[in-house]
């Protein structure tokens, strides 16, 4: 029988000397994950990025600017709860309060990235333009789900009226869906879907729409995965994943082209670019999401057990 093929010990040194050199946050969270780092400055580099709004900026590297969104406060709180805050840290409660006060009560959702004069370096997809009906339909499913998902993972009194209302919103955009989910959509829905206090109608629902999507929306040909898409462990970056048995041999071939796709220098390079926009940032961001995307790939691969021991 063959070997499975690991991440040997040398190359996952590589990876840590790479993110030893990131900055602060990769750093003090690979050093939480893998070294028996502590809480507090983990927590506290994740912090610097908090605004006085209570939301969280530059967590995502396509966008440079320093004003707060929902995609970044979302990411924030994901993190949070890993490093297991509780619901009453203070960073928690303004981040709440960012969400309460950025939802969007007549479309039923919330803006991903505020507006603005598109000046600061972002990759094009963040170019800001007036929203029109169609594009808060998109809003829906991202990020919907995915505020949805925090404010469950930090259930308080003052959010309970409006998970009632957005849960029961989002069963009705469940109920009507047909067809496949966009792919980032569809990873909203799957982050919900993880989150232990879902309501029982809700995970019901999920588990019926989901597995469609994921067929129709994963790529399944290793020749592409070097592109931009769905690929297997974007959907089951956990070994427990529920949904791991519907790509079984596709997350096997996908934690291979994981292993042989560590650069040199020991990280992980995005698979997309800026093309023309912001020529002069967009290396500094290309550094960044290596730094995000390294961590991440070695959590999936610690995870599914393909790391060499020591």
């Amino acid at each position: 029988m063959n070997s499975v093929l690991q991440l040997t010990a040398p190359a996952f040194a590589r990876a840590a000397g790479f993110l030893r050199q990131a900055r602060p946050l990769e750093h003090m969270l690979f050093s939480f994950h893998f070294e028996g780092g502590a809480v507090e400055p983990a927590r506290a580099a994740l912090l610097a990025f908090q605004n006085r709004d209570g939301g969280f900026h530059s967590l995502e590297a396509d966008i440079g600017f320093s004003l707060s969104t929902v995609l970044s406060t979302c990411h924030a709180l994901h993190i949070l709860r890993e490093l297991e805050t509780p619901a009453r840290h203070p960073a928690v409660q303004r981040a709440l309060d960012y969400l309460l006060a950025t939802y969007d009560e007549s479309n039923g959702a919330w803006p991903i990235i505020p507006p603005h004069d598109n000046s600061q370096p972002h990759a094009p997809w963040w170019h800001f333009s007036d929203p029109t009906a169609e594009s808060w339909q998109g809003l829906l499913d991202n990020p919907r789900p995915d505020v949805l998902a925090c404010l469950l993972a930090f259930p308080v009194e003052k959010t309970r009226h409006l998970v009632a209302r957005v849960t029961a919103a989002t069963l009705v955009r469940l109920r009507a869906t047909k067809g496949a989910i966009e792919m980032h959509g569809l990873l909203c829905y799957l982050r919900l879907y993880r989150e232990p206090n879902l309501s029982p109608e809700l995970k019901t629902e999920l588990e019926r729409v989901l597995p469609a999507s994921i067929a129709q929306g994963v790529e399944r040909n290793p020749m592409k995965w070097t592109g931009y898409g769905l690929r297997p462990l974007d959907v089951a970056p956990w070994s427990d994943s529920p949904w791991r048995s519907l790509l079984a041999a596709e997350i096997e071939a996908h934690l291979d082209f994981l292993i042989r796709a560590q650069t040199a220098d020991g990280s992980w390079a995005p698979h997309w670019n800026w093309g023309d926009s912001f020529p002069e940032a967009w290396p500094r961001a290309k550094l960044q999401w290596q730094a995000v995307l390294t961590l991440a790939n070695l959590r999936i691969l610690r995870s599914y057990g393909r790391l060499q021991s020591p």
